[in-house]
C-alpha cells in the first residue's frame, strides 16, 4: 500500500521563502505550514517549543474554522429568512 509519506514529491517554493523543515528539509511557503508539518510528521522528534508552537497554531486554526462555520450558518439563516419574508409578502398581495 502506498501512502503520501512514501511518495517523493518535488516542491517549488519561491526563492524569497526559505522556511524548511529542520528534520527532513522540505520547503514551505510560510512558517505556519512548516509548524503544522513538524507537529504532525515529526511529533516524536520535535522539541517542546516546537510542539507548543504546533498546539498554538492548531488552536488558532480551530478558532478560525469555527468562526467561518458560524458566519456561514448565520448567512444561510439570514438568506432563508429573507426569501421566506419576500415570499410571504408576494403571496399576501
Amino acid at each position: 500500500m502506498v501512502t503520501d509519506h512514501m511518495i517523493e514529491r518535488e516542491y517549488r517554493v519561491p526563492t524569497d521563502e526559505d522556511e524548511t523543515c529542520p528534520y527532513c528539509g522540505r520547503p514551505f511557503r510560510s512558517k505556519r505550514y512548516m509548524t503544522f508539518h513538524v507537529g504532525i510528521d515529526h511529533a516524536e522528534k520535535c522539541s517542546d517549543v516546537e510542539l507548543e508552537a504546533f498546539n498554538e497554531e492548531r488552536d488558532d486554526e480551530e478558532y478560525e474554522l469555527f468562526t467561518f462555520h458560524f458566519k456561514a450558518a448565520i448567512s444561510v439563516f439570514l438568506a432563508y429568512f429573507l426569501f421566506t419574508f419576500i415570499y410571504a409578502l408576494v403571496w399576501s398581495g
